[in-house]
């Protein structure tokens, strides 16, 4: 009895981990459709999103196949080589029709990717902060005119 609701418990763990993978996945395309429709491409912010989309997409994608090894070489191409091979034998599968990624499917793709000379490094630069330029509108309307409203709780700005 106790067998069987740990295995019923494994289950929803790895069907909400399916789940989040494609919200993540979901959220990336609702991120760079908000960057596109406010003009916000040349900011660098998708540049960053690319590889994220491209851990998700690796993380359902089927991991068993010699053409499942080259589809992942040809599509990964914001990844670096470590943080694949990194992913692959992190990957977790997420029922029972699936089977963990064998090490000699790691080193088919790891032979794909030799080709490329990528960096190293395996996380984001977290410290980046990415240039946002807004254009300048000036106003017609006079700053000695314009009411603060007291609902914005700002009484600690002062009129001059």
């Amino acid at each position: 009895m106790l067998l069987q609701e740990e295995e019923e418990e494994e289950e929803e763990e790895e069907g909400e981990e399916e789940e989040e993978v494609a919200v993540s996945r979901c959220n990336i395309s609702y991120l760079e459709e908000w960057l596109k429709e406010n003009e916000l491409q040349s900011c660098g912010a998708i540049d960053t999103l690319r590889p994220l989309a491209q851990a998700a997409w690796l993380l359902q994608v089927n991991k068993s196949t010699n053409e499942d090894a080259k589809e992942i070489a040809e599509k990964c191409t914001e990844l670096n080589p470590v943080q694949i091979v990194k992913i692959l034998n992190s990957y977790t599968p997420i029922d029972d029709f699936e089977k963990r990624v064998t090490s000699s499917f790691v080193r088919q793709v790891q032979s794909f990717l030799q080709e490329y000379e990528g960096a190293t490094q395996l996380m984001l630069d977290t410290d980046y902060r990415f240039q946002v330029t807004f254009p300048f509108c000036p106003s017609s309307t006079a700053l000695e005119s314009l009411q603060v409203p007291s609902s914005l709780h700002l009484e600690f700005l002062t009129r001059i």
